[in-house]
Parts: structure tokens; sequence; C-alpha cells
């Protein structure tokens, strides 16, 4: 078995990769343990293999776009990753001594996450499967979703590392081309599947969530956002409320720049 503590933890979000600096920190204090994340959310936007200067060009156009939209026209490049943070964030070049540990769960981002690094490296790779943890019902937004785990409860974790053997890494690699060739903007989690859909997916769970009364956007979006099966942003349920609003779907007061600030209802 690999020895976790030489190996390179790879995972999805950084909140992720702050609960396992947490574990590491705690547990391991001795011991300088590596991790990698992709922040960027793969279950919106375009996907591809994030490795050429046309990938990027089609991620900051499409985030751009976003922008321009959510934020009244005064986007800002901060808000999505510059060519040389985009390329190091999606980087397949991991020094070949050091094993690869993918950490993932139910959860979209992860799954895809998975998907991506079978297709792309060519070499053994290895999984936490956090659907094999158990979680902690009582802990509100504990879920297989290794960002929302406490590190507290990782006890004893490791011993779930599993090679991914090559039938299930070739699995896994088609996963990804699928989901590559669908050409939609959203991704869901359902049934133990990665699926595309259109991206106006979580607009009637917004409308649902609005009434006639006005609400801070940011109490609809928290709102739909727990309702689902599928993790979603927060960034994206927002830019949606703003076509909604241009669609007049919705009838907004306030300050448009922030959630909290503006408040929105059925029209």
């Amino acid at each position: 078995m690999i020895d976790f503590k030489k190996a390179i933890h790879l995972v999805a979000r950084d909140s992720a990769r702050g609960i396992l600096h947490q574990y590491f920190k705690t547990d391991y204090p001795e011991d300088e343990i590596e991790s990698h994340s992709i922040y960027d959310d793969l279950s919106v936007g375009p996907l591809n293999d994030c490795t050429f200067s046309t990938d990027y060009d089609a991620y900051a156009d499409y985030w751009r776009t976003v922008e321009e939209t959510a934020y009244e026209n005064q986007p800002s490049d901060k808000s999505f990753a510059t060519p040389s943070g985009f390329f190091e964030e999606f980087t397949i070049n991991f020094p070949q001594e050091k094993p690869l540990i993918i950490w993932h769960g139910s959860d979209t981002h992860e799954k895809i996450m998975l998907y991506r690094y079978c297709a792309l490296l060519n070499r053994d790779l290895y999984e936490i499967n956090l659907d094999e943890w158990p979680v902690i019902s009582q802990e509100e937004y504990n879920s297989n979703s290794l960002a929302t785990r406490n590190p507290e409860h990782l006890n004893g974790i490791f011993k779930l590392i599993k090679k991914i053997e090559d039938t299930k890494k070739h699995i896994y690699a088609q996963e990804w081309e699928r989901l590559k060739d669908d050409q939609k903007s959203v991704r869901i989690f359902r049934d133990g599947k990665v699926i595309s859909v259109e991206e106006n997916y979580y607009d009637q769970a917004v409308i649902d969530n609005c009434s006639s009364d006005f609400k801070t956007a940011s109490k609809v979006i928290g709102e739909t956002m727990a309702q689902q099966k599928s993790t979603v942003g927060d960034h994206f349920l927002w830019y949606r409320i703003q076509i909604l609003i241009k669609q007049n779907l919705l009838e907004k007061r306030g300050n448009q720049i922030t959630m909290r600030d503006l408040e929105i209802r059925k029209k």
C-alpha cells in the first residue's frame, strides 16, 4: 500500500483543501503532506481538458458573460482565473515519484474532477471514495462532499485508499469524454451519475422560493441551494436570478450589485 503522507491529495474546492489541511495539521503535525485543489466549479461552464490556450479562452469567455449579466456590465477579471492561474489549477504535471490520491463522493464537482484525472493521467491513480465513509447525520452540513466534512471525523479514513483499476479508470475516462461531448453548461449528480442539463435547470426552483413579498436574493439563493440534491454555487444562482429579472419573471428592488442588498419577488 502507498504511503499517504508522501502522496499528493487531489481535491475539489479550496474549502475541501482546507478541511484536509486542518486534519493533517492536527493529526500529523510533523509531516508536510501535499494537496492540490481544482477550485473552479466543474458543474457549470464549458467543459474541456483545460490544457490548451483555447480551453482557457472558452472558460474566460463564459465567465466574463456571466459577470456582465450578473453585475450590470461591471465584470471583474478577479472573479475568474488568469491564464497562469488556470493552467496551474488544472495541471496534470505531477511528480512521477508522488502517488496521487483523488478524494471524491456523491458530488458533481468531485466526480467530474475524478473523471478528468482518469482521462488525462496515464499513470497509477488511487482514490478515497467518501461514499464509503459514514456521515454524521446530526451535523446539518455534513455530506458526502469532502468540503462539508468535519476534519475531526476523518480519523481512520486512509484505510479506504484503493488503486483505481484499469477497467474502472477506463469507465471514468469515458464519462469525461461523454460529458465534454454533451456541450451543455450545467451538470448535476443524480442516481449515482453525472448528467448534463440545460442552463435554466435551477430557474424554477429559484422562482418557487420567491413569493409575492420581497425577499433578499441571498435568502432565496440559500433556500434553493439547500433544497438541491446536487450541489450548486451561489454565484451561478445569482447569475440566473439576473436572467429571470431580465425575462420579467422576477421583480427587483434595491442594490443589484450584492445579493444581500437586492430584494426579489414573483411578478
